[in-house]
């Protein structure tokens, strides 16, 4: 599978639009992250399971009162750790080899 930013979207069934990372929560000794992410103000998460490996490099200077970060680019990659989820913010990157990902929303 090709990387594709347009897949968010489509998973989300919207239109292409402002994505904003909220918050990251790290649980299970890292086995499990969870992404906190909007839609145009709409919430959803990104819940990866059986998490492998997380990396996490910082782009430029972040700012503590910075509440969000706006994504760049976000690829989902492929569950059973073939290929690792890959978000691009204005503050961050992340890289996430993942079992398993699920997208919650309630909208």
């Amino acid at each position: 599978m090709t990387a594709d930013h347009n897949e968010i979207f489509e998973l989300l069934d919207v239109e292409k639009g402002a994505l904003t990372l909220q918050r990251i929560e790290i649980s299970s000794w890292g086995n499990e992250v969870q992404l906190d992410c909007a839609y145009e103000g709409n919430p959803f998460q990104l819940l990866f399971e059986d998490v492998r490996s997380l990396q996490w490099d910082v782009r430029g200077h972040p700012d503590e009162r910075d509440e969000h970060a706006d994504i760049i680019g976000m690829f989902l990659g492929e569950r059973d750790h073939r290929e690792s989820a890959i978000i691009v913010t204005d503050v961050c990157e992340i890289a996430i080899l993942y079992g398993n990902m699920l997208l919650l929303k309630a909208w």
